[in-house]
């Protein structure tokens, strides 16, 4: 009963919140939606009970004299066992290669990384771009490229084969 109290009370209180400019919304430029799994673990109660047999004194077995008698009891008690809920919710984050910096209204900023750029590129963190390209080579991790567009200034040395 406890845990579901708090787990409401989580999810009252979340919901309450006031998002400020730096909270992530959906919408906002550059800003991903990622599920979460969280895992709660509960002390759940448990009754449980054993019965033993007794050694007690009876009166009156035969006339007013003691006798020895067995009876049943049964004696219960609390046991408490872990368990664990699965809690799933949603967060906003940064996509991948963006960043996010003084509070402003979504991921803004590029973010150079390791192996950001294709084909010889140069990371640089401004603009929409990531990567500026060597010559030949576009697009934002300069992955298209012009392999076989070679222009020749000079066509007399083409058909010259020396050495053969």
């Amino acid at each position: 009963m406890c845990p579901k109290i708090f787990y409401l009370c989580v999810k009252l209180f979340s919901a309450m919140q006031i998002a400020s400019s730096a909270d992530l919304q959906p919408g906002m430029p550059n800003v991903c939606t990622n599920q979460e799994v969280s895992m709660l673990g509960i002390r759940q109660p448990c009754v449980k009970g054993f019965t033993r047999m007794v050694k007690v004194w009876k009166q009156g077995c035969t006339g007013h004299r003691w006798c020895v008698g067995y009876e049943r009891r049964t004696t219960y008690y609390t046991a408490y066992r872990q368990a664990y809920s699965m809690d799933f919710h949603t967060v906003y984050q940064c996509c991948p290669g963006w960043t996010q910096k003084n509070n402003e209204m979504g991921c803004l900023h590029r973010v150079c990384s390791a192996n950001a750029c294709l084909n010889g590129g140069r990371c640089v963190e401004m603009g929409n771009h990531v990567c500026r390209c060597p010559l030949g080579f576009k697009g934002l991790q300069c992955q298209y490229g012009n392999y076989f567009n070679f222009t020749f200034k000079n066509t007399d040395q083409i058909n010259k084969c020396s050495g053969f």
